[in-house]
């Protein structure tokens, strides 16, 4: 019964992870319900497998962010240099509002620092449930408001057009996917060291700087389409 809950809760979890990372950008998910329902599933049973069966937790979030990538690439066709990006920035966010919550149970002496070593049980529960909840009213939120970044095309992407790598925005991109990459893996540490405040600050940094790099991404956009606009005047 325990190992059922763990998936089911991992499939939520999974799910409200990818609908943050889409909806931050302004991405759909409604047309992508059904593979992203599945990749959940598969994430979900991924992560009892190295979190149970194998008892090896300290990869399953690495291992997650390498997969959520590969997804991204291959069944939501955004290309790899974006889909690093906003999967990092989303499980950014994600661990930022988990432990935000962390520290309002904390507050209320609901929760110890103990539980964030724990892979079930009943506060280990209610802390994922309170996160999925919130992840959710958040995307909605954002969707209702219009709100998110707007720089990335929507999928599939055009794989023929050849990528330039070295202009300003991909290597933005590139140093924001390097910086989340770190940030998961210092996470293992904090996390298995039962030290939130390190996980707090080290998430609130890499998210922080995801967050610049999109606006100003987005204000690159707007920059391009007036120059673009005033060279056709200039034409005509």
């Amino acid at each position: 019964m325990h190992d059922l809950i763990f998936i089911i809760l991992g499939i939520f979890d999974a799910f409200a992870m990818l609908t943050i990372i889409l909806k931050l950008y302004m991405l759909p998910v409604r047309e992508y319900f059904v593979r992203i329902l599945l990749f959940a599933s598969f994430i979900a049973l991924f992560s009892y497998l190295m979190r149970i069966a194998i008892g090896v937790p300290e990869w399953d979030l690495p291992l997650q962010y390498l997969l959520i990538i590969l997804f991204l690439r291959l069944g939501l066709k955004i290309k790899v240099h974006l889909a690093s990006f906003i999967a990092g920035a989303g499980i950014c966010g994600y661990a930022l509002i988990q432990v935000a919550l962390y520290y309002f149970y904390a507050w209320t002496n609901l929760m110890n620092v103990g539980v964030l070593k724990e892979n079930s049980g009943f506060y280990i529960s209610l802390l994922q449930v309170s996160t999925i909840v919130a992840a959710f009213v958040l995307s909605w939120a954002l969707t209702r408001f219009n709100l998110g970044f707007s720089f990335i095309i929507v999928p599939p992407h055009d794989f023929l057009v050849k990528e330039n790598y070295f202009t300003n925005r991909n290597l933005i991109l590139v140093i924001g996917s390097l910086a989340s990459l770190a940030t998961v893996s210092v996470t293992i540490l904090f996390l298995y060291n039962a030290n939130p405040l390190g996980l707090l600050l080290i998430a609130a940094v890499a998210f922080g700087l995801s967050f610049y790099f999109s606006g100003w991404s987005d204000r690159d956009d707007i920059r391009r389409a007036l120059e673009a606009y005033r060279n056709k005047g200039k034409k005509v």
